[in-house]
């Protein structure tokens, strides 16, 4: 039974060949601060070792990243009972590893705020879902590849961080069909990805990495974006990539998710995805124990905080 068929009567938009959704993709604007980020946090890696005032000089030249500084350690999260107005007591009580998160994720954001902001007809609480569930799927990836032999810290959570970019392709490059799905969502019990494909030709993973393809930002993002739903193989990639479908399905358990996410079918959902398997394979019971203690206390600190990081 085709999607369209389930929903209201209406007109909703063809679906479109992947030549055409290729050739549209050229008018997405790009992301220029995934391009630069590696050189952006040259200076605060190089500051690992320096005082806190030395670090508080880096940031200040960033006002986005200074007010996400200031707000989240004024935060409940952190608990202090007094308010901290100098960057350097924000450096010391938040730490130099959470500052190169904010680094890393502040420009990042910050860019998906203003590819969306023309928009129109697209609620605000629908983006601002969608930055809190992709900055708690960014640390939850950082913290299950450091279990693992294989962490590349920074480029992990870059990976969490853009893992759902389709859905801003959607409604900036084919606002129609974004319409259309998600009035479907709110219909029709099919999957997700049915109705995208259905929709538009193709799921919004698939949409994401083509856009990361175009915009030349390497294989390893363009894959961990493709497969993060369906991840399989035995590569870095592909445990990077199960590493992002856990956090996804996690931030979901604990009320971190937004429309395009499959709805869970248990509250532990993660535990049985494919990622936990090729994370945690037979045998890794010391890594997968440990795994479980950091989502433990991801879901204890993980709301208070991105809320105040949008």
């Amino acid at each position: 039974m085709s999607v369209n068929s389930t929903v209201a009567a209406g007109s909703p938009p063809k679906a479109l060949t992947l030549a055409e959704i290729h050739r549209r993709l050229q008018s997405c604007p790009p992301i220029p601060s995934l391009k630069s980020i590696q050189g952006a946090l040259r200076e605060l890696l190089a500051a690992e070792q320096r005082y806190a005032g030395q670090i508080s000089e880096v940031i200040r030249r960033d006002p986005g990243l200074t007010s996400r500084l200031l707000k989240l350690v004024n935060s409940v999260h952190y608990g202090l009972g007094h308010s901290v107005t100098s960057l350097e007591e924000a450096v010391f009580y938040v730490g130099v590893r959470q500052v190169r998160d904010l680094a890393t994720m502040t420009p990042v954001i910050d860019d998906f705020k203003r590819i969306t902001g023309s928009q129109r007809g697209v609620g605000e609480a629908l983006w601002r879902n969608l930055w809190k569930h992709s900055i708690a799927v960014a640390m939850v990836t950082k913290d299950l590849m450091m279990v693992t032999a294989e962490s590349g810290e920074d480029f992990d959570y870059v990976a969490g961080l853009v893992h759902d970019v389709g859905w801003i392709v959607f409604a900036t490059v084919f606002p129609e069909h974004h319409s259309s799905i998600l009035d479907q969502l709110k219909e029709s019990s099919l999957p997700v990805r049915l109705i995208e494909l259905d929709s538009v030709g193709c799921d919004h993973a698939h949409l994401g990495a083509m856009y990361l393809k175009a915009q030349q930002l390497g294989e390893s993002l363009e894959f961990t974006t493709r497969y993060h739903h369906t991840p399989s193989g035995n590569t870095r990639d592909a445990r990077l990539a199960g590493a992002v479908q856990i956090a996804d399905q996690f931030a979901l358990s604990i009320g971190l998710g937004h429309p395009g996410d499959p709805p869970l079918r248990s509250p532990d959902d993660w535990v049985h995805a494919t990622g936990w398997k090729l994370l945690f394979p037979e045998g890794a019971e010391v890594n997968r124990r440990q795994a479980l203690k950091s989502l433990e206390k991801a879901a204890q600190r993980l709301p208070g905080m991105v809320d105040c990081l949008v």
